[in-house]
């Protein structure tokens, strides 16, 4: 049973996660739903975190790039890692959070 609630989470975040990339491919990935972290790509699999999705394609004006999200229970970040990798352009990872208007409205 706990398989099926691991994959039921795991397929809404890969859906959340993959419509939230298909709405903002253009615009920069710091909005109300996700927050720049200073964490590496590597840092998050090493902490446990495991790679539930990648998409690869066109990221607004960086040109390509692949974009990996990763999950720990109920945490979620995604990397966007150009490709290929420019000394202009660097990897960054952003975490999920409730949107910006979202806990006041719960209050």
């Amino acid at each position: 049973m706990r398989f099926r609630s691991t994959a039921t989470t795991a397929s809404a975040v890969i859906l959340l996660a993959a419509s939230s990339f298909a709405a903002h491919a253009e615009t920069a990935p710091a909005d109300g739903q996700w927050r720049a972290s200073p964490l590496a790509l590597s840092t998050l699999l090493q902490d446990g975190y495991k790679i539930v999705a990648v998409i690869n394609g066109a990221h607004g004006s960086a040109g390509m790039a692949d974009t990996i999200f990763v999950q720990r229970d109920q945490s979620a970040f995604k990397c966007i890692d150009p490709s290929p990798p420019d000394a202009k352009t660097k990897a960054a990872c952003f975490e999920l959070v409730q949107p910006s208007g979202a806990a006041s409205e719960a209050k």
